[in-house]
């Protein structure tokens, strides 16, 4: 590859819009201009195509229709595989430096449309203003950092042979790939799963959810406005059981990087790994699935940061975040001043149309989230062995809004210790001893994020070596959410997924196949200098 002149990027500043009054009327102006009622193509091969069939992107904080989107089918998806196939041998055969260039231009696009990009997710998706800036801070995180990544790995040296040199090359995967990305941070992951399998060289086929269609699209245009070549990445839109079973069950495909629900990744990796498919490779699977995430809070607390952390890692994003706090584990002593602070935060918070300067949190995302959450909060109200500390009314007449909900919670088995609920319910449990929380914790498979907070390090030296093994991501003394690229590799194990650790180098390895090339310089027999002369000279 050609030799580029790439610093290692800084992180984007993360601004909330709401405390800034430049970004503030910058972002509420591009809410106002976000369109309605637009109806987004399929993009398949660089053009447009519109099936008879429709869905439509409700704002779920007034119910109200935002864009109509196709409703793809097996015969589009084979369209959109054949396109992603044809684009590939011209993009591959890009020098990475090259692909680099024109990610570099992508990033000049995405930056211009940074208002527009937070105003869409904020209208369609219901997150708050200060919500979408981060996504989006993440997201060009991610376009900056991959390409600093990339280039850091293709210098990796190999180790020299007796008359021999060795190259280590990392060319794209064959075939095509599959990027399938979830509504809950459809900016930094439903951007960041298709592009980084492209810049590595491959093609893609992404279908991104369903509820954030219209601001996956800007993707799309923002690629067309960078000069991508047509078929690169290829969207796909509507129910995935209608259109994703051909792609993940084609020959050629070769890699599925996946954010969702763990049992939507059971059934992918079923059908990728089904011995009744035809297959020419092993594809690879990187999947992001889930949490169930802790805070131990151990007696020797500063109460009011302790409260903050949790508050701050529970409810943000309305609790959609894989990454949530919604398990707190308090110590006795100090659990009586820490749920005081907690309530009294807790209730602080104000609920309301994301877009508004005042929202702290927004509604869930959709109908059918509204109701399993109120579910578990009915069930819970009406359970003994939970109390309710605050919160725990919900509606849906304008919006879907499930207020931030605290539950105490006496049984250490108890549903809203284990189940994933992905809203704004947390359960708090005392312990006492340290093993006792552990075991509450071991009760699911879990193993995304957690916290522990102390002053006494003495505790702290204990807990932290038996805690981290329970998080692929493990804070001390602060919150569970908020891991940054190229500061926390975000990823968990266990039923939270494969652990990729997306924001990191090695992630990249996943989408590149390594080629080891030796070449030997030395020839046997091989003629002495005095016979070569004599040779010559005759």
């Amino acid at each position: 590859m050609h030799k580029l002149s790439l610093n290692k990027p800084i992180n984007e500043p993360i601004v909330n819009f709401r405390d800034d009054e430049p970004s503030w009327l910058a972002f509420s102006k591009a809410v106002a201009e976000v369109p309605r009622g637009l109806e987004i193509p399929l993009v398949i091969g660089g053009k447009k195509v519109f099936t008879p069939t429709k869905g439509k992107s409700l704002n779920p904080a007034t119910r109200e229709s935002v864009a109509t989107f196709q409703e793809a089918t097996k015969e589009h998806a084979d369209l959109a595989v054949k396109a992603a196939l044809e684009a590939k041998p011209a993009w591959a055969a890009l020098s990475p430096a090259t692909r680099i260039q024109k990610f570099r231009d992508l990033e000049v696009v995405l930056a211009k449309w940074k208002f527009e990009t937070c105003a869409t997710a904020a209208v369609e998706c219901g997150y708050t203003a200060l919500e979408t800036s981060v996504s989006w801070a993440e997201m060009m995180d991610f376009v900056r950092f991959n390409s600093w990544f990339y280039t850091e790995l293709l210098q990796e040296k190999m180790g020299d042979g007796i008359l021999e040199t060795n190259q280590l090359i990392l060319r794209p995967l064959k075939g095509f790939t599959c990027a399938v990305t979830p509504f809950n941070f459809p900016i930094a992951i439903g951007y960041n799963l298709p592009l980084v399998m492209a810049l590595t060289g491959n093609t893609v086929v992404w279908k991104p959810s369903s509820d954030a269609v219209l601001t996956s699209y800007l993707l799309m245009l923002a690629l067309e406005e960078a000069g991508f070549p047509p078929g690169v990445i290829n969207f796909l839109t509507g129910e995935g059981p209608n259109c994703l079973p051909s792609v993940l069950k084609h020959p050629e495909l070769t890699c599925l990087n996946f954010t969702g629900s763990f049992a939507t990744a059971r059934v992918f990796g079923n059908t990728l790994f089904n011995t009744e498919n035809h297959r020419t490779n092993f594809p690879r699977f990187i999947a992001e699935t889930g949490g169930k995430d802790f805070l131990v809070a151990h007696a020797d607390i500063d109460v009011k940061d302790t409260a903050t952390c949790i508050v701050q890692g529970a409810f943000g994003r309305s609790g959609q975040k894989c990454s949530a706090n919604s398990v707190v584990l308090a110590h006795e002593d100090v659990w009586p001043k820490l749920k005081d602070e907690l309530v009294r935060q807790a209730k602080a918070l104000k609920m309301t149309n994301p877009v508004e300067r005042s929202a702290d949190l927004g509604p869930v995302i959709n109908e059918r989230a509204f109701d399993k959450i109120a579910g578990y909060v009915d069930r819970a109200k009406k359970d003994p062995k939970a109390t309710l500390l605050t919160g725990g009314t919900f509606s849906k007449e304008k919006g879907f809004y499930i207020e931030p909900t605290l539950f105490e919670v006496n049984d250490p088995k108890h549903e809203l210790l284990v189940e994933e609920i992905f809203g704004p319910v947390t359960a708090v449990k005392t312990f006492r001893t340290l093993e006792e929380a552990i075991s509450i914790i071991e009760q699911h498979s879990y193993r995304l994020t957690g916290a522990v907070i102390s002053r006494d390090e003495s505790w702290l030296e204990k807990a932290i070596p038996v805690l981290s093994q329970l998080a692929g991501n493990f804070y001390v003394n602060r919150k569970t959410t908020g891991a940054m690229v190229d500061q926390q590799p975000f990823g968990g194990d266990g039923a939270s997924g494969t652990n990729a650790k997306a924001g990191g180098k090695w992630y990249l390895t996943n989408f590149v196949s390594q080629g080891a090339i030796t070449r030997r310089h030395a020839r046997s027999p091989t003629p002495s200098a005095f016979d070569a002369l004599k040779s010559s000279s005759k």
